[in-house]
């Protein structure tokens, strides 16, 4: 099998940062429970992957400050952008969250922007639509739940993928390329320890953003009162992300 095709013979998880405070959060407990390792790629502070994408079996990209469309500002993204491609191309089971999102949808060929209706910032409710009902990565969650969110940019559907969920702020909150390839608007893996670690960029975007009324002390507060309901989704989810295997795209 030639080096850039072959599949890892163990779960072994890339995880892409654009900041370096963010962490896992609920979804690392699902990879500590299963023993498998996982790797941060500080892509912000010029980290490059020597080896082939393809010697990990799963590739996550966490959130960030930038944006997805700021790749001559922040010249690493253009890197990001041809490793997720090939990724992609070799069917590596992809999940991208917020900014991860948002560079999913433009690799993908949608329009990546600042959304129109302000910040999307705290604890929001989040809607499924039908089709993550059969999902193989949404099943079983409920058709609604609240979520952490810390977003503008938005982005549209990019073609031929499944529209997941929405919000009654900004309806492009996930979507499916494929049979490996997940975006999520949301933080389905922010918990108060992950949040308080990232608290200096999340005040900082509340600062840019002119928002007043809410507050980071107000968020971790409302991180301790959500986790018992969104740990088990976020379990769920990752369970059954991480269940997935390379060469199931259709």
């Amino acid at each position: 099998m030639p080096e850039h095709n072959r599949v890892p013979e163990h779960n072994r998880v890339l995880v892409i940062r654009h900041e370096v405070c963010s962490e896992l959060g609920f979804l690392e407990a699902e990879l500590r429970q299963n023993s498998i390792p996982f790797r941060y790629l500080d892509t912000v502070l010029g980290e490059t992957l020597t080896e082939p994408i393809t010697d990990y079996s799963h590739l996550i990209i966490l959130g960030g400050a930038m944006s997805a469309f700021e790749d001559e500002e922040y010249p690493f993204l253009r890197y990001e952008f041809g490793l997720i491609e090939e990724a992609i191309a070799q069917t590596v089971p992809t999940l991208g969250i917020c900014l991860g999102s948002q560079i999913l949808a433009n690799v993908l060929g949608a329009r990546v922007y600042r959304g129109e209706n302000g910040r999307e910032a705290g604890w929001c409710e989040v809607k499924l639509k039908p089709a993550a009902q059969h999902d193989p990565v949404f099943q079983g969650l409920p058709e609604q739940f609240r979520v952490f969110q810390s977003h503008q940019d938005t982005f549209e559907i990019p073609q031929g993928c499944v529209h997941l969920a929405f919000s009654d702020r900004y309806p492009s909150q996930a979507f499916r390329y494929q049979q490996h390839v997940w975006a999520i608007q949301f933080h389905l893996e922010m918990n108060e320890a992950a949040l308080k670690s990232c608290g200096a960029v999340i005040e900082q975007e509340l600062e840019d953003s002119k928002i007043t009324d809410t507050t980071l002390e107000q968020m971790l507060a409302e991180a301790r009162s959500h986790e018992p309901l969104v740990r088990p989704l976020a379990d769920r989810f990752m369970q059954q992300f991480i269940g997935l295997t390379q060469g199931v795209a259709v």
